[in-house]
């Protein structure tokens, strides 16, 4: 039995704190139940986590050992990583990048922080300062002090999503317009209904939100009524009264006219004729089965993708970034109730690493392995804490307090900007070996 799920290597910075939680590295449903032991010249182990900060002399590879022992002192497994250390530098020449996701992209706070640490001065994490070197394209816009920073960001989509057309289709989502609203991230996720349609809230902005649909609800475009009702999940339930709406359509990589995903075209809609890094954060959506193991159904639509990028742009690096950890303290149940695959907490949990470990296994085969690499997330994300959550009554009896789970896959603010630090020292690893070429 494998419960070790370390990537081959950890992009560590200069000056920048690493973290490496033990919950998005033991697939276990209480990780805790052995000793951990870590092995490391650099470093410090704490209980939940190991945390390292690099100095300036101290940039190179590093290796990381992980083992587990039962109460009896014996050895269940152990698995040995490399932190590879690197300084930040300008790129030689300014870069186009295209960061591509679903709703954990949506918000764009992940890509811009990222961009913020590399190209801003000042700030929390201190920023590089490395202005006027990194471009961010993309149909969606996010501002970061007064620069625009693009991405491609859709709540419910999958891979599949962005290698079909832009037809509205009987799982488009609809966009409703709204005056106000008093709806969070604890409210990702619960259902509700317009008329005798089911519909789940998958995006929320202050003057528009995104459903996909919910059980039964597969005509292409069904009437959307005047009101929204809760009927199950979330903290807030006050009916929606909305303003208008539409379905989503457009997929920004397709071209009409050639009935295929087009990223030479897509790139001179962005004004730039060259895409240098690709990083694609995808996707919670679809994995639907519990301890699941194969997920052809999403890789053959992965390699079509960057089949495709590649296609146009040889030179581009493309970084798959791997998915983080569920929530392990209620946010599955706030969700998904105690119904359907998602109701399995380590169910869920088990997919998440076997799919992460799925895109690992793609980067390195023959047709990618010189252009693609994979980026782990899970280990990264601290799950138990930077996920939604309240603080209720331990029970309907007691006014003592614990906190809560709300929300099964989707970040609060400080997950989203820890996001942005992994892919922060995904661009400084990926700009020094391009420096280096």
């Amino acid at each position: 039995m494998k419960y070790l799920f370390l990537a081959e290597s950890y992009d560590l910075v200069v000056g920048d704190t690493f973290e490496l939680f033990y919950r998005g590295v033991i697939c276990l449903y209480n990780p805790y139940q052995y000793y951990i032991l870590v092995r490391c010249e650099k470093g410090n182990p704490y209980p939940r986590y190991f945390t390292y900060t690099p100095k300036v002399d101290e940039v190179g590879d590093y290796p990381l050992t992980i083992a587990l022992f039962d109460n009896n002192n014996q050895m269940i497994e152990e698995k040995t990583t490399t932190l590879h250390v690197v300084n930040p530098q300008r790129p030689q020449t300014p870069l186009n990048v295209l960061c591509i996701g679903d709703s954990i992209t949506f918000n764009g706070v992940w890509p811009s922080e990222g961009y913020r640490r590399f190209t801003k001065e000042g700030g929390m994490p201190l920023g590089n300062g490395f202005s006027d070197t990194l471009k961010m394209i993309g149909s969606c816009k996010k501002n970061v002090e007064e620069d625009e920073v693009g991405y491609e960001g859709y709540g419910s989509w999958t891979w599949k999503s962005f290698c079909t057309n832009d037809l509205v289709s009987t799982k488009s989502p609809v966009w409703v317009t709204v005056e106000s609203h008093n709806l969070d991230e604890n409210d990702q996720h619960s259902v509700w209904k317009s008329g005798n349609l089911e519909w789940i809230l998958e995006s929320i902005e202050p003057k528009r939100l995104k459903f996909k649909r919910g059980n039964n609800n597969y005509s292409p475009s069904p009437t959307i009524e005047k009101e929204f009702v809760n009927i199950n999940g979330g903290i807030h339930h006050d009916s929606i009264v909305i303003d208008d709406c539409y379905f989503e359509i457009g997929n920004p990589f397709w071209n009409k006219e050639l009935g295929d995903i087009d990223f030479l075209t897509y790139a001179k809609k962005q004004g730039t004729s060259q895409i240098d890094l690709v990083y694609i954060l995808l996707t919670w959506n679809g994995l639907y089965r519990p301890y699941d193991t194969e997920f052809n159904r999403h890789i053959d639509y992965a390699k079509y993708l960057i089949d495709k990028i590649h296609q146009a742009f040889p030179d581009a690096h493309v970084a798959l970034l791997g998915i983080p950890i569920c929530s392990v303290n209620g946010g599955i149940a706030a969700n998904y109730g105690a119904k359907g695959p998602y109701s399995d907490t380590f169910g869920t949990i088990s997919t998440a690493f076997h799919y992460n470990e799925c895109l690992e296994q793609l980067v390195k085969e023959e047709n990618y392995k010189d252009f693609c690499r994979y980026i782990d997330c899970k280990a990264q994300f601290d799950s138990e804490y930077n996920l939604p959550s309240i603080e209720k009554p331990v029970n309907i009896r007691s006014t003592i307090m614990e906190r809560v789970g709300t929300n099964g896959v989707h970040p609060n603010m400080s997950g989203y900007l820890q996001l942005g630090d992994v892919f922060y020292r995904a661009l400084v690893k990926d700009i020094v070996k391009l420096n280096k070429k």
